[in-house]
């Protein structure tokens, strides 16, 4: 059986150092894997120009009218019979707008949008170095995540997640620091909720609650016939 290369747009959604063991991953399986940055404007199209069959998962993109992946562009690559999923980012948004077009999506961030649980773009947004794309702020939808979680752990009450949810949502997703969360944080919330959330803003924790890097990993895990990463995010 002749397995289709496997494309796949992606920026600060993966971290520089899940790229090799995903390479790997899709030695592994016979896949010939292609990373491509963050889709933007007439990327798909590309693709369905370059007359090779290839299957692509879509995660990170360019937001803005003028730079945005269009459901035009969507359409024609799932016409041309190239296999388009999504999660994450934009490629989640995007699965849930063109779900009935035969794009397919999941993850957490995929199924939020499809209940409508979230609804705004600026959700997922964030600001990122362009050079390796590491995220410089939190986008809100992992805090939505790591409030949900803590809750859900008994840790957290609804008072306090609702709260801290709000001090998240009023900072504009480029000012969202994981230094400038903490201090409004400290100054709006009760003390036992800051020493729930405080050790998960360190660095070396962040990674392991980024649903969308989680979301992800996931998808081209499972693009690549290879079981769902764990959810405490590390990849064996």
């Amino acid at each position: 059986m002749t397995h289709k290369p496997l494309v796949v747009f992606a920026g600060p959604s993966l971290r520089p150092a899940d790229l090799p063991v995903l390479a790997a991953r899709a030695r592994a399986a016979g896949r010939d894997l292609e990373l491509r940055p963050p889709v933007r404007r007439l990327d798909l199209l590309d693709l369905v120009e370059s007359a090779v069959d290839n299957e692509v998962v879509m995660l990170d993109g360019e937001f803005g009218q003028s730079l945005a992946v269009s459901i035009t562009e969507i359409r024609a690559v799932l016409a041309a019979g190239q296999p388009l999923h999504g999660a994450s980012s934009m490629g989640a948004l995007r699965a849930v707008e063109c779900r009935t077009l035969g794009m397919t999506g999941s993850g957490w961030v995929f199924e939020q949008y499809l209940s409508g649980a979230i609804e705004s773009d600026g959700d997922v947004a964030l600001l990122y170095d362009p050079d390796d794309y590491l995220p410089v702020t939190i986008p809100l939808a992992n805090v939505r995540w790591l409030l949900a979680s803590k809750e859900s752990e008994g840790l957290l009450d609804r008072c306090a997640a609702d709260a801290a949810l709000r001090v998240a949502n009023a900072a504009h997703f480029r000012e969202r620091r994981p230094s400038v969360l903490l201090r409004r944080w400290r100054r709006e919330l009760p003390a036992h909720a800051v020493d729930v959330l405080e050790p998960e803003l360190a660095d070396e924790r962040r990674d392991t609650w980024d649903r969308k890097r989680l979301d992800a990993i996931a998808a081209v895990r499972a693009a690549l016939g290879v079981p769902e990463v764990a959810p405490c995010g590390t990849m064996s």
